[in-house]
């Protein structure tokens, strides 16, 4: 397989991301997709414009906020397919955010934002559109209008880590003109990554030579796509959403499991893909409590395991049989992943209370050292024979459960 290029390493070094749905539809509070699939009249929706004032939308608070939950980047919506641009569109469209009650250029906010703390700004791009006609009447001048909205980003914004683009599957077949699109992004943007999510019916599909990460949008494969051998290596991304909506759904109680979310996102490193985990934003630009609780659920987790999260890779250690458990490298040390373990404690209050588990591994040919947990530095007795490592896998102290534990193995 190809080496990866320095751009596509470094994105895969980033390892979690954090996706963010918002625009006028989030005043709605019932999902992106409203407009359409409710059959909202366009004009109707247009005043949601005069509403959207993003008066509680704080780019400070957002990204620390990601930084916490243990994100390397953001992929915020720059425009849905309601058409809607959170940025100056600078006479392509009064439909944005300065013409908006808002009065303000938000994308320039947030990639400030992200670049002062360290955080990868990432800017998603729907390129189905049903508020242009020209998607519908003339493709190729709607095309012309797409590639002058992403040169706009690509110019005025300082570095951007990379572009999402979301919806050539409406128009399967057509002529997109990628070539000049992705075009336009190297020229001004020769780093960023180009992403473009090939939707539910083609997970992981390359469709240009200049896609840098493949998607598997509410997908978890068993294997990521990187390419052929005479390919470019294309890296992987997972994406899962926290209830069943994106954007904003204020009825949707239909929450994932912690378990599930976390379970995600260790699933997503060990077949080598990133994971981009997505909150919608309120009408005014706010994070939902009950998705900054799930933030700092998954934040807590990362700060006692993301060490083994951002630069480590899949390996050919095999767990025992029946087992989830895996292990990644990261060069120097490794990492086994453990799940199913259970809180020590009396019987008669941790129901299943385990003190030991013993997990095995094949595959292991270098001499260990030592084996302990990254929570709490707990060190582990084992027994290495040959390839096979048996740790006696300690159960969480009482007072814990973190869902998946990681214990770190030096050479």
């Amino acid at each position: 397989m190809n080496v990866p290029l320095k751009r596509i390493k470094n994105y895969e070094d980033l390892g979690l991301g954090l996706f963010i749905h918002w625009g006028l539809y989030s005043q709605l509070e019932q999902g992106e997709w409203t407009e359409f699939i409710h059959g909202i009249d366009k004009t109707k929706y247009e005043k949601l414009a005069d509403t959207f004032t993003a008066k509680n939308f704080d780019a400070e608070k957002i990204v620390k906020q990601a930084k916490n939950m243990g994100a390397k980047y953001i992929v915020l919506t720059s425009k849905h397919h309601e058409g809607f641009f959170l940025y100056d569109s600078k006479g392509l469209s009064n439909f944005d955010a300065v013409h908006s009650a808002a009065k303000r250029d938000l994308i320039k906010e947030f990639v400030d934002t992200c670049n002062k703390y360290d955080i990868k700004p990432f800017l998603y791009m729907a390129t189905y559109d049903w508020h242009n006609p020209l998607y519908e009447t003339d493709f190729n001048k709607y095309l012309e209008y797409l590639r002058k909205s992403v040169e706009i980003l690509s110019k005025n914004y300082g570095p951007i880590g990379g572009f999402w683009f979301d919806g050539n599957w409406n128009k399967k077949d057509a002529d997109w003109k990628l070539d000049e699109l992705y075009g336009t992004i190297r020229k001004y943007q020769p780093e960023a990554m180009i992403i473009n999510n090939t939707g539910l019916k083609n997970r992981g599909k390359i469709i240009n030579p200049e896609i840098d990460a493949v998607t598997y949008e509410r997908g978890t494969p068993d294997s990521i796509n990187h390419g052929d051998a005479d390919q470019k290596y294309v890296a992987g991304e997972m994406s899962l959403t926290l209830n069943q909506h994106w954007g904003y759904a204020k009825a949707d109680i239909n929450f994932k499991s912690p378990r599930e979310i976390i379970e995600n996102i260790c699933h997503a490193r060990n077949i080598g893909a990133n994971i981009l985990v997505n909150i919608g934003l309120t009408g005014t630009g706010s994070i939902p409590t009950i998705s900054k609780e799930y933030m700092k659920m998954i934040g807590l987790w990362m700060q006692n395991n993301g060490q083994a999260i951002y630069k480590a890779r899949p390996t050919e250690i095999k767990p025992g049989d029946g087992l989830k458990d895996f292990a990644l490298f990261d060069g120097k040390n490794l990492y086994l992943f453990i799940f199913n373990l259970k809180i020590v404690g009396n019987s008669n209050v941790v129901l299943g209370g385990e003190g030991i588990n013993p997990r095995s591994f094949t595959g292991i040919s270098h001499n260990i050292k030592n084996i302990s947990w990254l929570d709490n530095q707990e060190e582990l007795s084992f027994i290495q024979n040959n390839d096979m490592l048996t740790i006696n896998a300690t159960g969480f102290k009482y007072g814990t459960d973190l869902i998946v534990r990681v214990a770190k193995v030096e050479f």
